[in-house]
């Protein structure tokens, strides 16, 4: 039975916050809105004619400045979540007591904008408030902060913090993905600092990017001692259909993660932002791990398939080099019969664009798989099953709801914990 501990509260606290946007979105007329991204040059989201929604949309982006020389414009996330938490006894044993309660997940404003030179560069700040920072931590967190400089036809180069070219759920933006949170977190790092080359070629159906990163003077290491990681992605349409209501979409991904002074951590949560860590293999000694993943996304009009595995390769001889895996797979249907646009210039779907006032009603299921242990690392097993709806009331806003069942398997014993989890998403 799910324990409602400090569930009064939690509800209390997100409807507070449901109300406040909502009512400030009443007052205002409908617009096209784009969403914030850390893709410097996204391709245009196929959107319908404006729409009298039954919850209204702010007005179109928010530009401050544009000239000849120079534009600036801002944008705004909310993703606010309630999360009630059940555990059977053996799950408090392994990984404690986990509490319910109410999550501010993020608060960003993304500024950006272009310096006009004969090929325009693009710039982008992007910052986080998070309501879980501990003492300490810097109230504006920043997560995107770079510059792209075009070089010739569809080809850019990166620098700055930004999102390494690797495994489908981190390089899709988070309020795109169908399911609340993301599993694979063991894998890839949010954030890099580095450089990124990208290019698209036959049509924008295939994607390259290539990125090297190294964030040795945030993390307190000498530029050695600091992993260096290296990451490259490659996706392709070997099906589209003309009027683009079917395509199959494949990609791969590598990368080479340099351990950071002479150590390892690799360890996940059960697709939550408020729980603990479940598998965590703690710091072992390792030289570096090598990294592969496969992804594969089909769509065919309202119904969609996603899927992707992972696999980490450790070069640690103290340890027995072991090797660590996971995936997933996702299915979706929109009742409404809404599609979720593609966006070809980085090779991800984006959010999906209601066609009526009422907006689109999704359905949601997800399996997930990690196995973090293997030779003398014990990092854990975990099976997590998930069941949930969507309603995208607009084009910015998104109100979520699903349930979850998370088995780990750790110290021979077996726990489960379950997890509601309601979100409001308003992006901007």
């Amino acid at each position: 039975m799910i324990s409602v501990k400090n569930r009064t509260y939690g509800v209390f606290r997100i409807t507070i916050v449901a109300v406040s946007f909502l009512v400030l979105a009443s007052m205002t007329a409908v617009g096209q809105t784009s969403e914030p991204s850390a893709t410097p040059t996204p391709e245009p989201v196929p959107s319908p004619t404006p729409l009298n929604y039954f919850i209204r949309d702010l007005p179109p982006r928010l530009v401050l400045f544009n000239n000849k020389y120079i534009s600036f414009q801002a944008n705004f996330a909310l993703l606010a979540d309630n999360t009630i938490i059940g555990q059977d006894p053996i799950s408090r044993s392994q990984v404690g007591p986990q509490a319910s309660k109410f999550d501010l997940r993020a608060a960003r404003i993304v500024l950006s904008g272009q310096i006009k030179f004969k090929r325009p560069w693009s710039y982008v700040f992007g910052g986080d408030i998070n309501e879980l920072r501990k003492e300490g931590d810097r109230v504006l967190d920043p997560l995107d902060v770079f510059i792209a400089i075009p070089l010739w036809k569809k080809a850019r180069i990166i620098i700055g913090k930004q999102k390494e070219p690797f495994i489908y759920e981190l390089v899709g933006d988070s309020p795109n993905l169908p399911q609340q949170e993301r599993l694979l977190n063991a894998f890839f790092e949010q954030r890099n600092i580095g450089f990124k080359y990208q290019d698209n070629y036959v049509n924008n159906r295939i994607a390259f990017s290539f990125g090297v990163f190294n964030d040795w003077f945030k993390n307190g290491n000498s530029f050695g001692p600091s992993g260096t990681q290296v990451s490259t992605r490659l996706t392709g349409l070997p099906i589209e259909s003309k009027d683009g209501k079917e395509f199959l979409h494949l990609g791969v991904s590598l990368r080479y993660n340099g351990a950071d002074a002479g150590k390892m951590r690799f360890r996940a949560r059960p697709e939550s932002n408020v729980t603990d860590y479940y598998v965590d293999t703690g710091n072992f000694p390792a030289n570096y791990a090598k990294q592969l993943a496969l992804e594969s996304l089909y769509d065919y009009g309202p119904f969609s398939v996603l899927t992707e595995f992972t696999k980490a390769w450790v070069a640690s001889p103290q340890t027995g080099n072991p090797s660590f895996s996971g995936s997933y797979i996702v299915g979706s249907y929109v009742l409404t019969g809404e599609q979720r646009p593609y966006d070809k210039l980085v090779g991800y779907a984006r959010r999906i664009i209601p066609k009526s006032r009422w907006g689109a009603v999704e359905l949601v299921g997800r399996f997930g798989y990690l196995d973090i242990d293997d030779t003398l690392v014990k990092g854990g097993k975990l099976k997590k099953w998930y069941f949930g709806a969507n309603w995208w009331a607009s084009k910015q806003w998104k109100f979520g709801a699903g349930y979850g069942l998370a088995d780990l398997d750790k110290f021979n014993t077996t726990g489960r914990t379950q997890m509601l989890i309601t979100r409001l998403q308003w992006v901007y």
